[in-house]
């Protein structure tokens, strides 16, 4: 072999030997900002935790509509919910933490939250779910959270992330829609009521035009603010439910997680999400 030839044939050796480099540091860490975006703003909503704050309010709301030998149970009820509040928020910051986790691996960043899951594994040992597979669910999130920390996971575990948590968190997705649905949701059916019979009986009352028309005036104002309320609710329904789609998608995909396509679709849920907060935000 001639000196030109072996220097062609090192020069080729040369190139092929940085493309499979390339090739390996891009496999390495790929790029998954929709992953990151996703997470980040599903970690942001488990932050908004106003609907939380209107059913423990709701007590004091009905004593505007309810006689006064009712505000003695109004106000056991109002002490009985707050009593709740820790174990109602908590299935806010399992999701929360779960989400920051998520996004920081996909980032390929190491997850640093050994304050936050502290807290959280202390709250877990005080509150329980609504259920056992609940409770169960908390527990597994929590121990891999653990083990991610402790161990330094990155961007290469994530797949194993998405593989193990992605039962135990549908689940408390699941629980957190059916308690904004069913529980919150029925507060607001029955404040509707309230409203209507509290100022139907006033109004009949009433002899003087200009007292009917204010309490009219009033009915509707209240009426107005009650329909938002109803709104938000529906629209953090239906933002629980794309962040377990989403999840779900991830979960197929797990093996493939770089996929062009999959990663389009997780970038429109993220936008979905981020409108659907926004939204929510505004009511």
């Amino acid at each position: 072999m001639t000196h030109q030839h072996a220097s062609v044939s090192f020069m080729k050796l040369k190139i092929l030997l940085s493309s499979f480099l390339l090739l390996g540091l891009s496999q390495g860490c790929a790029d998954l900002k929709a992953i990151q975006d996703f997470a980040n703003i599903s970690a942001e909503s488990a932050e908004y935790t106003t609907l939380v704050d209107n059913y423990l309010d709701f007590p004091n709301r009905q004593k505007r509509y309810q006689p006064a030998d009712r505000h003695a149970q109004l106000d056991t009820m109002a002490q009985e919910r707050m009593n709740r509040k820790s174990e109602l928020l908590l299935r806010h910051e399992v999701i929360e933490e779960y989400m920051e986790s998520m996004g920081k691996l996909a980032a390929d960043d190491i997850v640093d939250q050994s304050k936050e899951l502290s807290q959280l594994t202390t709250a877990l040992k005080t509150h329980a779910g609504t259920n056992p597979g609940e409770t169960e669910a908390f527990g597994k999130v929590a121990g891999i959270l653990t083990k991610l920390v402790s161990d330094g996971w990155r961007q290469r575990q994530l797949q194993s992330l998405i593989n193990q948590s992605n039962t135990p968190i549908q689940q408390i997705l699941k629980s957190l829609k059916q308690i904004v649905s069913d529980g919150f949701g029925g507060d607001l059916q029955n404040e509707g009521f309230a409203i209507q019979n509290y100022y139907r009986t006033l109004i009949a009352q009433s002899n003087d035009p200009a007292a009917k028309a204010a309490l009219a005036e009033w009915q509707e104002v209240r009426v107005a603010t009650l329909a938002d309320h109803s709104q938000a609710l529906r629209a953090y329904a239906t933002l629980l439910d794309k962040i377990a789609e989403g999840h779900q998608k991830l979960y197929f995909e797990r093996k493939d997680l770089a996929n062009k396509q999959l990663l389009e679709q997780i970038q429109q849920s993220a936008k979905e999400l981020k409108d659907l907060l926004d939204t929510i935000k505004k009511i």
